[in-house]
């Protein structure tokens, strides 16, 4: 019943504008509500820049009835939308009153305000040279937000790092491809959490900070990650409240590796912002490494990442298996790669995951390996 309503409003709005003025009947004007679409992305290491064009949004209540919200025509660079720096890319639009459940992007062809750029491409991290990136016609997100009739309600889009560009080899050359999935939240309900990565008075820049939730097996999963700022802070934004986040960071390096630490865990019962607390970290170490590989290679619609778990002091007795590094894998012609440098020596478990155009990943676990200094691990995984 609460599609037929909304769409009925839409058909009310409809007759209103094609039948409007003649005789003596009058009509209320339909009402309306105002909706705010922000914009934001998780972390994802690897690049300096990911820069994406929006062209429109459009808004669904059951996922096949759209209507346009309004044209964003916008040019973002995702590195700068992580850690807090969410932007508006609708402001207070217009809407019929209802609940819309999934969001449709529309990315641009060209780049805003000028076209002399493509419509989108990274710099791959300490590289001079931008490549172009090749886009889908359209990402589908999905949640829930209520625009209520006479009010205001405003959604936030967050983009997922688990897959977001991923590198592709080919017999024709190289090439980046942007497969990001994503969900949106109503902002009025969902919970932040802050925080600052430091060793003694030494703030800890540039280090991946994950928020992961843990299921009733022990099996953690990343809600929303971002690098630190230049004074060690973080800002995990569009948290969905109603869950217990665990928030933990190993900072990597060439020369110098922090071990992994988790805070206390956070009880995010209501919309409001909650600080990390006892993330601390010991002495740096000379960092060791792993490649892993993963076969076979990605095919053209899916998306592979690897990850590092290690078991964490989470407070008192309790532990947690937590996430700790997460990077997407660059595909050759016959598998894929996964590099994680610049880690602390210690235990680490090795899972892969691998999306299919965007459906739930399909988990891969390897064994325990030991990291050592200076050390370069090579495991495997094999998908069926």
């Amino acid at each position: 019943m609460r599609s037929y309503s909304f769409l009925a409003s839409l058909l009310a709005v409809g007759l209103a504008v094609a039948c409007g003025g003649g005789g003596g009947t009058s009509y209320s004007a339909p009402s309306t509500g105002s909706l705010t679409l922000r914009f934001g992305s998780d972390s994802f290491p690897g690049y300096d820049q990911a820069v994406v064009s929006l062209e429109k949004v459009e808004g669904s209540p059951d996922g096949t009835n759209w209507v346009a919200l309004g044209n964003v025509q916008k040019t973002c660079d995702l590195m700068l939308l992580q850690n807090g720096n969410s932007a508006v890319i609708l402001p207070a639009a217009k809407v019929t009153p209802g609940t819309y459940k999934q969001f449709r992007i529309t990315w641009a062809t060209q780049t805003y305000p000028s076209s002399a750029y493509y419509p989108a491409y990274v710099y791959p991290t300490g590289s001079a040279n931008g490549q172009p990136m090749t886009m889908p016609t359209t990402t589908i997100v999905s949640g829930a937000i209520t625009v209520p009739a006479n009010g205001s309600a405003t959604a936030q889009i967050m983009l997922s790092g688990e897959q977001a560009v991923q590198y592709r080899a080919s017999t024709g050359g190289t090439s980046y491809t942007f497969q990001a999935t994503g969900s949106f939240y109503d902002l009025s309900a969902s919970a932040l959490i802050t925080g600052q990565l430091v060793y003694g008075t030494t703030p800890l820049a540039g280090a991946e900070v994950f928020a992961e939730t843990v299921d009733g097996t022990g099996l953690a999963t990343i809600q929303r990650r971002a690098f630190t700022s230049s004074t060690g802070n973080f800002l995990l934004e569009g948290l969905p409240t109603g869950s217990i986040y665990f928030v933990a960071a190993l900072p990597t390096g060439a020369f110098n590796a922090y071990p992994a630490a988790a805070a206390l865990p956070v009880n995010a019962t209501t919309a409001a912002t909650y600080t990390a607390k006892n993330l601390s970290f010991g002495a740096p170490q000379a960092p060791g490494s792993i490649a892993l590989t993963i076969t076979p290679g990605s095919g053209g619609t899916q998306g592979t990442w690897g990850e590092l778990r290690q078991n964490l002091s989470t407070g008192g007795t309790g532990s947690q298996m937590l996430i700790v590094q997460s990077q997407t894998a660059a595909t050759s012609l016959s598998q894929d790669l996964v590099a994680f440098a610049g880690l602390a020596p210690g235990l680490y478990g090795i899972t892969a995951q691998r999306s299919t155009a965007g459906a739930a990943p399909v988990q891969k676990t390897g064994t325990i390996v030991q990291v050592s200094s200076g050390g370069l691990l090579t495991p495997a995984l094999s998908y069926p």
